[in-house]
């Protein structure tokens, strides 16, 4: 395709000419925002009408992308991938076992010359650390006594903002509803050790977060791992079949909102469809909602206990995914368990650190995460545009990719002959963040597959790391099939 030319045509081919040009050299790259309407009017020297005729132009060729009051961005290029296939087996019940693959994964966080790094975290330039900073030492200067005390409950401003910000995910909590943790990991720990005991079975999605593997594991309980779809999540209809038997699990943990690591959103009847079933076979659902507020969309999805009229669900969430990775600041809103999950969390950490509690309480109240949320999800979403191209462009023939609608994460499908162990291990070495799927599994059915995340501003590293771990990705493909 051939952008319009200046002569004998109307004005707007020529500012349309220019940009078309730029984004088929490269020079403009798939997600980056493009100038305004204003911008391009006093560039040009043209109306704002023959500026808003050439972004239409560019529209209607798949140029170009607009997005309600975010502005004009660089469309996707290729054709996309295939959507990595449900696998549709169940695993046997069994006590998850540690893995050194997984140690391996944990300590290459702290690698700070990986790009994209191996924590999926948005990056540091687009969380708010200034506006921490201030509100740190505004807070540390009129309340020096929250470094010389604590409270049981934590802070009440932060449960107060929690509960009035949870109408927006389609539940009302009361401020005396909620615990404080340290970090989204401990709420899930609380969660688990108030649902069941030791000995018990759990369900979860497969491909799961690998920290529930080993938090399931220190609890000395079992797990049966649900078919999970990349793009819908959980198969109600699996863990239907699974849970026949009575009492053949007592607890199911769930991440519906842009599930880790597929990206995977549940629909609403199926959301609706789980809750009813937990209720009906009696086991407990507990919901990680870290990336609900991750959208790309104009909404906010509801969480499952948007739709719990019995108290049933325990929710858990955190802001170490989008505030303050560094605070350790969680929660759990456990319903009915309340009183169970108060009494663990005081015999396993008593409470949490009140500055960072009443730094980001203070945060929310001011409308500075507000302000930040909207930021955050424009440069999510543009990054995981940038993150999909890369992948479409660069990685060998056979691979599948999952292209979620929020959160952090790209779930990517390569040929069955390569091991993504080999592939994490020669990338990391090359300082290239990736998981292997491997560690999301108490099985070996996700062995050929990896997760990357797109927290990161893109650049030219980026995408020289992105080509590198594409061409490791097909050397192991070939050594693959010449083994087989």
């Amino acid at each position: 395709m051939n952008a319009p030319a200046d002569s004998g045509l109307p004005l707007y081919t020529r500012v349309a000419g220019e940009l078309a040009q730029a984004i088929q050299a490269g020079s403009l790259r798939p997600g980056d925002r493009l100038p305004s309407v204003r911008m391009l009017c006093q560039q040009h020297g043209v109306s704002a009408s023959t500026v808003t005729q050439a972004y239409r132009w560019l529209e209607n060729q798949r140029l170009v992308e607009a997005r309600p009051k975010s502005g004009y961005f660089v469309a996707a290029r290729h054709a996309p991938l295939p959507e990595p296939e449900l696998d549709t087996r169940m695993s046997r019940a069994g006590f998850v076992t540690p893995d050194d693959l997984t140690r391996q994964f944990l300590f290459g966080n702290d690698d700070p010359d990986a790009a994209p790094s191996f924590c999926p975290l948005p990056a540091r330039e687009i969380l708010p650390e200034a506006k921490l900073r201030q509100l740190t030492a505004k807070l540390n200067r009129l309340h020096p006594e929250y470094a010389s005390r604590y409270s049981i409950t934590g802070s009440l401003n932060l449960r107060q903002e929690i509960a009035r910000r949870s109408v927006s995910a389609g539940v009302r909590l009361r401020p005396e509803e909620i615990i404080l943790t340290n970090g989204g990991s401990e709420a899930v720990f609380l969660a688990l050790r108030s649902a069941a005991q030791a000995g018990d079975t759990v369900a979860l999605e497969s491909p799961t977060y690998w920290m529930l593997l080993e938090i399931i594991r220190t609890l000395g309980m079992k797990s049966i791992e649900i078919p999970t779809h990349p793009r819908e999540g959980i198969s109600v209809e699996a863990l239907d079949l699974a849970t026949q038997r009575p009492g053949a699990v007592q607890a199911c943990v769930v991440v519906p909102n842009f599930h880790n690591p597929l990206g995977s959103l549940m629909p609403l009847a199926n959301k609706r469809r789980l809750v009813a079933l937990a209720r009906e076979r009696g086991f407990t659902l507990i919901e990680t909602d870290i990336y609900g507020e991750t959208y790309f969309g104009d909404e906010r999805p509801p969480v499952l206990k948007a739709f719990d009229t019995h108290d049933d669900v325990i929710l858990c969430s955190a802001f170490t995914k989008t505030v303050a990775p560094g605070y350790r600041v969680g929660w759990i809103a456990p319903g009915r368990h309340f009183k169970t999950a108060q009494s663990h969390k005081f015999h396993t950490s008593i409470t949490g650190a009140m500055l960072p509690q009443e730094v980001i309480a203070e945060f929310i109240r001011d409308g500075g995460y507000d302000h930040h949320m909207r930021k955050l999800r424009a440069s999510l979403k543009q990054q995981c545009a940038q993150m999909v191209d890369a992948v479409t462009r660069l990685f060998p023939d056979g691979c599948r990719l999952s292209v979620p609608q929020g959160g952090l994460m790209l779930w990517i499908e390569m040929p069955r002959s390569v091991d993504s162990r080999k592939v994490f291990e020669r990338a990391r070495h090359e300082h290239i963040g990736c998981a292997p799927g491997a560690t999301f599994s108490n099985s070996t059915r996700f062995n050929h597959f990896l997760r990357l995340h797109y927290g990161e501003p893109w650049s030219a590293r980026h995408e020289a790391h992105i080509r590198r771990l594409g061409q490791i990705v097909a050397e192991e493909a070939e050594r693959g099939r010449a083994a087989a």
